[in-house]
């Protein structure tokens, strides 16, 4: 069979840095390695690169008998109109959706126009599916996956996504545009799934287990060292859980002379838990470390559950930086903030002083707890899904107006992204080309938190 994957452009209106910031979609490469196993042909249609690609002339050119469409909250609406298209060129063509989106909530996708939604991945249950397209099998329920022909009911326990190595034949032609914030070309690798944090506002552990599910370290390297991009982005939860592993990973990577740079998710545990391990793997090519400091305040960081504190935020800051690993750190902008708290946000940033800082208003997702405490505080509905992009303030604060909270924000991020300490690191590190390409999408993102400051600054009802 004839299969389609696409990747769905991005709705230019919403507040992410997803317009000029991407990397490769892992999640469909991996659907294309099963599915060359099985046999079938396969054509990837990335339409974050190809922004103006016709779907209608895809379908004429390639005719598939299966267009597969990967997902996360703010595709939603442009999945829908992606399946339409489809089914309206050709009826009988199979439309499955999967990703991050149809994972956490399946039913944004019970259309009449897709025939399966892909609530977890694995090889059985694409074999299965590509069985029962091909009327070899029977329509029957398929562990994790919603059918149209049965009315989308699947009442069984649904498994994990599997771990499957990722075709990046199928994205060749698209691989030198991929990047991780301005550093390109990237690959993005992952070797674990799940996460022991459990913080309350975060959905990954809840989406993957709260317990980690490694792959063998020289199976990861041996992806690396088959890559042709010099950047690679180690997308886990926690890179640096395992002393013993990131140290088999530094003795492969010295042993078969692999030299690359890389980007990794890190716990402030996790580093504290081995300070010494940091200079060795800077100079394996850790370049940078993301963590997640999330709050000025101590009692704050109780409340997400980040078994951290801010003395030690500071102290991973110093611990990475003298090891020669770049900090790059990410808050949480709470809704019962006070104009004070903006600046006492800004006074702590400036003791850090990492070399990134990104931030985002508190997302309540409905999978966590945070959904049920701020239910009656919510702006926008969860089936408003372009809003939920952690970018666009979705609770209603407590101690201000939303028109003068959206101010600080503003404020916050021209500050915060504008900052002489930043702005050398990033000068030194990443090409021209990519920085004019960040200011020029920053001043989309400020333009869009200008348009929510005038337009949506209303009191709450």
């Amino acid at each position: 069979m004839r299969v389609l994957l696409v990747r769905p452009w991005v709705n230019k209106n919403i507040t992410t840095v997803k317009n000029f910031l991407f990397g490769e979609p892992l999640g469909i490469e991996c659907v294309s390695t099963v599915l060359k196993e099985l046999g079938h042909e396969v054509l990837l249609l990335d339409c974050m690169i190809e922004k103006n690609a016709s779907i209608k002339q895809y379908l004429s050119i390639y005719r598939p008998d299966m267009v597969g469409i990967t997902s996360q909250c703010t595709d939603v609406e442009n999945v829908l109109k992606i399946a339409d298209i489809v089914k309206k060129f050709d009826s009988k063509i199979v439309v499955a959706v999967g990703g991050v989106q149809a994972t956490c909530f399946p039913d944004s996708f019970f259309s009449p126009h897709v025939d399966y939604v892909y609530k977890s991945t694995t090889r059985q249950n694409l074999s299965d599916l590509m069985e029962e397209v091909e009327g070899t099998r029977s329509a029957e329920v398929i562990e994790g996956i919603y059918s149209r022909a049965l009315d989308f009911i699947n009442e069984g326990e649904f498994c994990f996504n599997e771990y499957i190595v990722p075709d990046r034949e199928v994205t060749k032609r698209y691989r030198k545009h991929y990047q991780y914030i301005g550093f390109q070309p990237c690959a993005i690798v992952q070797t674990a799934y799940g996460c022991r944090n459990k913080c309350t506002f975060c959905v990954r552990w809840k989406l993957e287990g709260d317990s980690l599910r490694e792959v063998g370290i020289e199976e990861i390297v041996d992806q690396i060292e088959a890559l042709d991009e010099p950047y690679v982005m180690i997308c886990d939860n926690d890179f640096l859980v395992h002393e013993d592993r990131l140290i088999e990973f530094c003795n492969l990577l010295e042993t078969r002379k692999i030299k690359k740079k890389y980007m990794c998710y890190g716990s402030v545990n996790s580093v504290l838990e081995k300070p010494d391990l940091m200079k060795r793997l800077a100079r394996n090519g850790i370049m940078a470390v993301i963590i997640g400091y999330e709050a000025f305040d101590d009692s704050r960081l109780v409340e997400y559950n980040k078994q951290a504190t801010t003395d030690q935020n500071e102290k991973v800051t110093r611990i990475l930086q003298e090891s020669g690993i770049a900090c790059w750190g990410s808050f949480i902008i709470h809704p019962d903030w006070e104009k004070k708290d903006f600046k006492r946000l800004l006074a702590y940033i400036k003791r850090l002083r990492p070399e990134l800082i990104t931030f985002s208003p508190l997302v309540p997702h409905p999978l966590t707890p945070l959904y049920d405490q701020y239910e009656d505080r919510l702006i926008y509905p969860k089936e408003d899904y372009d809003k939920w992009n952690f970018g666009d303030v979705l609770i209603y604060p407590s101690k201000m107006s939303l028109k003068a909270y959206y101010l600080q924000v503003l404020k916050l991020a021209l500050v915060v992204n504008f900052n002489a300490y930043s702005v050398a690191y990033t000068r030194k590190n990443i090409p021209t080309r990519n920085s004019i390409k960040m200011v020029l999408g920053f001043k989309n993102l400020f333009g869009v938190y200008v348009k929510n400051m005038l337009i949506r600054g209303r009191k709450r009802p």
